[in-house]
């Protein structure tokens, strides 16, 4: 099945884990994949797997989501040589994990400035063209820290109930030409962020690690942890012509573990 033949996505924080399995998924599918990261070792490996699926070349860009003249240069580089945004997925994300009472400020302002200020910046750039087209779709990368408490991730958790709140207050503003906003918000899903997260928290709580991942199995319905593609299957749905009527939602991609904790 080609959903997206031909299809213009951009894409942010490519380089592995979720990123990865969804520009990897719309490449599948004969979209024209522009991965975005700021890691550009891995991003390349990224778009060179999305071009041997995608059979084209795929042009990829280092960006960071908290600068805006980085993004404003790459979409008008998409703009000039595609004419066009069709999708963008605001995955870009980053986690630190401390006590209140330890966090720091850069640590707040890290994780705010990635997880919120970048979804911000990217569609505020890209949205003027999809206006323009009266068409377009926005999948965020939010999460079920957004929607519950998580010890030792107050920041984060803010800034993923700003995604969000950002996304729903986003689908009112286009709704009417035809952009629809959403967000994923994935649970436990095995990426390497989730295993420096274990290790950090394993320091925290005076645990092993993995008996911390086995615990927070132990919680989800479906009795595994996701993984990326788990997540990619929902972002493909939701900028998908069959998600037309849906808009300004918070999806949990979880195995059933929001019902559990939250």
């Amino acid at each position: 099945m080609k959903r997206f033949k031909d299809k213009v996505v951009l894409i942010t924080g490519t380089a592995e884990g979720m990123g990865r399995a969804i520009t990897l998924a719309f490449a599948r599918e004969g979209a024209i994949v522009v991965p975005t990261d700021i890691n550009t070792k891995l991003l390349a490996k990224t778009a060179e797997e999305a071009s041997k699926l995608s059979r084209r070349p795929v042009d990829w860009f280092k960006m960071d989501v908290t600068k805006s003249d980085q993004i404003a240069k790459t979409v008008k580089a998409i703009i000039d040589k595609h004419g066009r945004i069709d999708v963008l997925v605001n995955n870009a994300g980053v986690s630190t994990m401390s006590p209140v009472v330890d966090m720091t400020e850069e640590e707040w302002d890290f994780c705010m400035n990635v997880n919120a200020k970048g979804p911000f910046l990217v569609s505020k750039a890209v949205l003027p063209h999809m206006i323009a087209a009266k068409n377009g779709k926005i999948v965020n990368t939010a999460s079920v820290a957004g929607k519950g408490a998580t010890a030792f991730q107050a920041h984060y958790g803010a800034s993923k109930a700003a995604v969000i709140a950002f996304t729903q207050a986003l689908s009112k503003e286009v709704g009417e030409y035809h952009i629809n906003v959403n967000a994923v918000c994935p649970g436990m899903i095995k990426t390497a962020m989730q295993d420096r997260e274990m290790v950090w928290e394993g320091k925290l709580r005076g645990m092993n690690p993995e008996d911390l991942r086995f615990m927070g199995c132990q919680f989800i319905p479906w009795g595994r942890n996701g993984e990326p593609e788990d997540v990619a299957k929902v972002v493909l749905f939701l900028a998908s012509p069959d998600a037309e009527y849906i808009t300004g939602q918070a999806i949990n991609v979880t195995g059933g573990l929001i019902m559990v904790t939250h």
